[in-house]
Formats: C-alpha cells, structure tokens, sequence
C-alpha cells in the first residue's frame, strides 16, 4: 500500500468544523498494518523499529493525534523528545495541522529543550538560581584554556578541545569528576591532569551559576533523583511518552526517558538500531537493543515498507546490514517500481574517479530528466571532497557542500595555504596576521598591534616585523611566540628551493606545529582535519612549484562561488547524509581504509558502526544508485594502491551493473568463488565515459600467501610480533586478527600488511 495524502476535512466528524472533536477512524486512512498497530497500542511501552523511509513521523504524529482524538490524555499530558528543532517544529506543526491549535500546550521538543525547562522550574534543587548561564561549546573550550593557563600546563602538549571533549564524554557516561578520577589507572599521568581540570572546571560553573550543555541533561536527572516531589510531578504528568531517534540517546538521555517513564509506562520509542551511526558523539546503540531486556512487556512493532527507494536498491541495503550482529532483524520492501541496477564504476585513481562522477550527474541530468538539486554525492571524509569539487568546476556543475565548509574553505586549508603564500611573499601581511598565532604562540590582539606599528613605522612588512619582537616591546610570553614564528619562516624560505611543493606541505605542517597540535588534541575531528591537510599535500603534488600551487589555489578559491542555492548538486559527507533523500545518490571511495575507515578495522563494534553507515548511505537513494571506488588514491602526495571495500562485495552481483570501460587484466578484488561478483553476464562487460577504470598491478606485501591459520606467531614492522587470533577472506580481501605482545589486537587486511612468520 503506497502513502496517501489526505485533506484536513477528512479528519473530522460529522461535527461542526470549529468543535474540535476528531474522528479518531480518520486518523488511521492510509496507514499499512504494522503503521496502524503503532498509531492504535495503547497500556505499556511500545518499540517500534522502524526502518529507513518507512514513514516514522507519519506514525509518530498520527499516533500523538489518536491519542488525543481518542481521549486517552489532553495536551499537556504528552512528551515528544526528538533531536533537533527542525523535527520538534515539524513535529508540532503536523499535529496541530491534525487536532488543532490544541496541540501547542503539548511538551515537543529536543532532550536538551526540555531539560532547560525543568531546570528553570527547580533550579534551586540542586543549588542554582533560576537565571543560570549555559556556557555553549566555545564558553566551556575557553574555561577549560583557562583554567589549565592557571595550572601552568602547556596548551600544545594538552589541547583545551581534548580536554573538554574527555570531560563531556565523562558527563554522558554520568560521571561526576570523582566518578571520572575513580574510573581511570592510578598510573595514568593523563588521565589524573584531566580529572584535576575535571573537578576545577565543575567548580567554576558552580560558582558562576552556569551550565554548559551536558549538565543540562545530567544536572535533569540529578535533579529528578534528588527530589522525589518534583520526580512525581513529572511522572504523573506525563502520561505518554514519544522518543524519536531512540537508537541515537546517550546514557544520560536513556536514564531520562526510564526515569519519566516509569509511573505510567506509556513509552513509545521509534528507531533503527541499523541507522545509529553517532557513536563518536556518545550514541549507544545498546539503549534501543536492550529495550526489550528492560520492558519484558513491550509491544514490538517492525516498519518494513518503504516508501522512498525501489526494491534493488533495498535488496543492496538489506545484504549489506545483514552481516552486522548487534541489530534488529528485519528486510526492507516497497511495493513500488523494483528499479535499475546500481551503476558501479571502478576508477584508476580519484582523479578518474571525480570526472566520471561529474559525467554520470550529466547522463543522469539529461537521460533521467533530473534537476541537479535531485542528485548527491557522498563520501566518507571531508578530505575526499577536494578532488570531487575540482572536477565539478572543470565540468562546470554546480554544487553545494551541505553542513561543512568547501575544502579550501576550512580553518586548517587555509592556514597551510597562508604559510605557503607567505613563502612565496614575505609581504603578505594578511597571511601574516591569520597565522601568526596559529598554532597558538601567545601572540595575542596587544602583541600584533604592537608589531603592526613597529613594521609601519620602519617600512617592514608585517612578518619581517616578527624578527625585531624585542625592540617592537612585546612582553616575555608573546616575544618568545613571535621569535619562533619567525624562525619557522626563516626554516620554511629556506627549504622552498630544494623541496617539491607537497613536501613543502608536509613541512609546513610539520614545522610550523599544526600538525602536532592536532595530534595532541587526540579528537576524531582534530583526525579528520589531518586527513584535509594530507589531502592538501596530495593537491600540491600536481605541480611543479609552490608558486604554481598558491596561485591556482587563489583561483580555486576565487571560483568557488558557484550556485550555493537549489540548482546545485549536493555534495556532504555520509554522516550529514542521514535524513534525507534524492533521486540520485552517489557514494564515492568505497575503499578498505577510506570506507571503512581505517581506524574502524581494529574494532568490530567500530565496523558494525561504519556498515550501519553504508547502509544509511544508500538507502539515501530513491531511485538511481551509483557506487565508485578507485584502483589506488593519493595519500600525502604518494600514490598508494587500494583495495575495494568489503562493502561492495556484501551487494549481490544481480543487483549491480559494472559501466567501468575495461575490466582489469587480473583477477578482480569483486570475484569471489562463494558468491558476489563471479559468472558476469553482458551487464559486466560494458562500459561507458572517462577513464580506462582497469586496475594497476597491486603491490602485495605477499601476507595474505602466508596460510596463516589461528595461533600461527608472525612479525609485523611496526608492532612487533604476536598471534593470530583469526583468519577470513580470500585473496586480495584476506584479513587477520593478530593480538600483538605490545600493542594489542589489530584487525589487518593482509595485503597491505608488511607480515611475516615469526
């Protein structure tokens, strides 16, 4: 049964319009089966797994809307807690738009939105006045920088970000800062300085009145355990209960939920354990695939029916997840069209990868009559971004990135690029100024003022002025920052006539200290921006001098101004990717270490996590999907071979069509002798556009011939020897898990392991 729309005046009874009686039955038209029993259950908590386009919110609005059609609560008796404004907005909106201007009095609204709410109401339960300050991310980084200033600890060695992010992690784990101390080893050094900075910076919020953002989850619970009268009042008042998005709560938000809950028991949490894919901002799948073990009556509820993609499309989705363990079972349908095959193009490198993408969005413009805001591409990390925007500009497609910055419009891009420009022109003073204190060298707003007066006075430029810090008068702190900030320019100058422009980059990165403070930061983001600043190098390896480099750069930068509006393509990576949808999607760099990434190969739950991700990857796709993956991709200006990902394999030859212009002359890493991509037929040996698409010989490090078999010692390089805890895969796909003596487990895909037998 497909979704039907509806006009309000269907809804009502044969009453007057204004007598704001519903008819409950009318609620309940255009609904399938399973969406009719979550919309109708009523007595005890109620889990519905919901699947990807299988109208959730539909369900959900219409289940609040019978509620109160029904008579079963008023208004106000409601909670919905949803993720984001944008959905509580909607949310209330289509309610309204059902039951009427009622509907306002209801509670719709984001964890944090509610918390803020009772927390005004009882802020005196736990000590605060009622007017207390929230402190965003940026207010609790600069109290945290503050604070170790005042220890005296060295802010390059122990980035402030790391330390917040290690305290908010502490916080959704509902740790207090003794909890967090008691959790660490006594012999850790780091993990003591961050428990100290912990405790100082809880204290200051305290003694400022504040809160940042997770205190306003976990100060709520606190609150609500502390005080039974106030517990009770919410828990009786909230007669039902609706969360959306269960698969994506934290600890704290979980607690919340069974806490509010537990008077009446009406909860209604709506997810899909295959589409959590937040784990790096404190997600826990666990909370949804544990509800049943919490409430051994719940109802469950499974939304199979999709209606936004066609049946190949969710046949490749469905094998995909199926090979996680930690899920819901269930298999996605749609009673609509069974669609075309997936488009796969194997490219020789992301070069070749870029400008067949850029060809296929024109075919698929011009054959499937698509808009360009119809069409997007995804990628696994920002840094892939870079080759992909060059190529739309050569083809003259316009795009947007969604939810992040252009590539060369990023913080750490366009540092890299000042001191590159500031090589190539020692006058530059608008370089000068952006990085002079980047990393941060204690040269603040004073001590820039400082030297801008002194290089006017003497005719220098900006930079130079940096060599006579002393005599331009700055204090002891911001003297030594800028002596170091001219040196590293007198190093860089000096090694720009024997250096090629990417290893200029490295240097850059290098020398001037970005690079170790990122590393010192230790976050996922501070990673990816290592990525950006890899890929970047990769860029400068295209030309023949640093000249050239900053100069194309420059009209890189200047052209990128392209049509940021609705004709544009979309262009995000697959996490910004969840919730919505096109009639074309494309996933670019399906690759082992690229998708999944390389830092998920040494944990499995981290690899469920990257697989639940291609899973919401595609089924982003309505009716048109494209997969590419390339032959080898650069990484720091080196050209390294690639192997295509697991990912790909797990989709069934049948479903995809292979357009790459010639197979390659070796066994290819698809065919396999079990299933996937063996016994092709015509569909296989076609082939279209740029690019030759054939594979480069793979320079094996010969590991995956070594018949490794479980308990085999075997050496590795880098880590030293170990045990082969397991062995899976053929070929070139081969993969191990080894337990080494001093570095523990890694998950190893042999072929570009350098292993050897002990």
């Amino acid at each position: 049964m497909n979704r039907s729309s509806f006009s309000d005046e269907s809804l009502w009874s044969n009453e007057p319009a204004d007598s704001g009686l519903l008819d409950p039955a009318a609620l309940l038209e255009g609904l399938t089966e399973p969406q009719r029993e979550a919309v109708l259950q009523r007595g005890g908590p109620l889990l519905v797994i919901a699947g990807a386009g299988s109208g959730k919110t539909r369900v959900l609005t219409r289940r609040i809307a019978h509620i109160l059609a029904s008579g079963d609560a008023r208004p106000f008796e409601i909670m919905a807690i949803t993720f984001t404004n944008k959905a509580a907005d909607e949310m209330r909106r289509r309610v309204i738009e059902l039951v009427g201007e009622d509907a306002q009095r209801m509670w719709v609204s984001t964890f944090h939105s509610a918390c803020l709410r009772m927390l005004r109401a009882h802020a005196e339960v736990l000590g605060y006045q009622r007017g207390f300050t929230i402190y965003d991310a940026g207010d609790a980084e600069t109290a945290v920088e503050r604070i170790m200033k005042e220890l005296d600890l060295d802010t390059k060695r122990l980035s402030p970000r790391s330390v917040y992010a290690a305290i908010s992690a502490a916080k959704n784990e509902m740790l207090s800062p003794e909890g967090y101390e008691a959790s660490g080893h006594g012999d850790d050094p780091h993990h003591r300085r961050v428990a100290q900075i912990y405790a100082l910076y809880y204290q200051r919020l305290r003694l400022a009145n504040a809160m940042d953002f997770d205190d306003l989850l976990l100060n709520t619970v606190e609150m609500l355990r502390r005080d039974p009268e106030v517990r009770a009042s919410y828990q009786d008042r909230f007669k039902y209960l609706l969360v959306d998005e269960f698969q994506d709560t934290n600890g704290v938000q979980n607690e919340l939920v069974l806490m509010l809950a537990s008077a009446h028991r009406n909860l209604c949490v709506v997810g899909d354990s295959d589409q959590s894919i937040y784990r790096f901002r404190a997600a826990d799948v666990r909370n949804i695939l544990q509800f049943e073990q919490r409430f051994p009556d719940a109802t469950v509820i499974l939304l199979e029916q999709n209606f936004r993609s066609t049946q190949v499309i969710l046949d490749a989705a469905n094998a995909v997840i199926a090979k996680n363990a930690s899920r819901h079972a269930k298999n996605l349908f749609t009673e609509g069209d069974e669609g075309e095959k997936i488009r796969l193009y194997r490219a020789g490198d992301e070069y070749d990868e870029g400008r067949w993408i850029a060809s296929e969005l024109r075919r698929l413009r011009t054959e499937s009559s698509l808009n360009w805001n119809q069409m997007a591409v995804f990628y696994r990390t920002n840094a892939q971004s870079r080759v992909l925007e060059e190529e739309m500009l050569r083809a003259n497609i316009p795009y947007r990135v969604i939810s992040g910055m252009r590539f060369y419009d990023r913080k750490e891009i366009k540092n890299a690029l000042a001191y590159a420009r500031l090589i190539v022109n020692p006058r530059d003073e608008s370089s000068a100024r952006r990085v002079i204190n980047e990393p941060k060298r204690g040269i603040g707003e004073a001590a820039q003022a400082k030297l801008g007066a002194y290089a006017a006075e003497h005719g220098l430029s900006f930079a130079e002025a940096a060599h006579f810090a002393k005599v331009a008068g700055l204090g002891a702190k911001a003297l030594s920052g800028a002596e170091k900030f001219a040196f590293t320019l007198d190093q860089l100058r000096a090694m720009a006539n024997d250096l090629t422009p990417r290893e200029m980059i490295d240097a850059i990165v290098r020398e001037s200290g970005m690079g170790d403070a990122l590393r010192a930061e230790n976050s996922d983001e501070a990673y990816s921006r290592l990525e950006n600043l890899g890929e970047l190098a990769s860029a400068a390896s295209q030309y023949d001098t640093l000249l050239d480099f900053v100069e194309r750069m420059a009209l890189v930068a200047d052209s990128d101004q392209l049509d940021g509006g609705a004709g544009a393509i979309s262009m995000m990576t697959l996490h910004v990717a969840k919730g919505l949808e096109f009639p074309a999607v494309v996933i670019a760099g399906l690759e082992e270490t690229v998708f999944p990434h390389s830092r998920a190969l040494a944990d499995e739950a981290e690899l469920e996590e990257e697989r639940r991700l291609c899973y919401v990857g595609i089924t982003r796709a309505m009716r048109h999907l494209v997969l590419t993956h390339a032959w080898s991709r650069t990484k720091w200006g080196q050209r390294v071979d690639a192997i295509a990902s697991r990912f790909l394999l797990e989709i069934p030859a049948e479903l995809v069509y292979d357009v790459s212009t010639t197979l390659p002359a070796r066994r290819s890493s698809f065919e396999r002798e079990d299933e996937g991509f063996v016994g092709r037929g015509t569909d296989f040996t076609q082939g279209r556009a740029f690019g030759a698409g054939t594979a480069p010989p793979v320079r094996s490090t010969g590991a995956e011939k070594l018949g490794l078999v479980v308990g085999d010692r075997v050496v590795h390089d880098r880590f030293g020897e170990g045990v082969v805890l397991s062995v899976d895969g053929t070929g070139s796909h081969s993969r191990a898990a080894v337990n080494f003596d001093e570095h523990g487990t890694k998950q190893l895909v042999l072929a570009m392991t350098p292993l050897r037998r002990a």
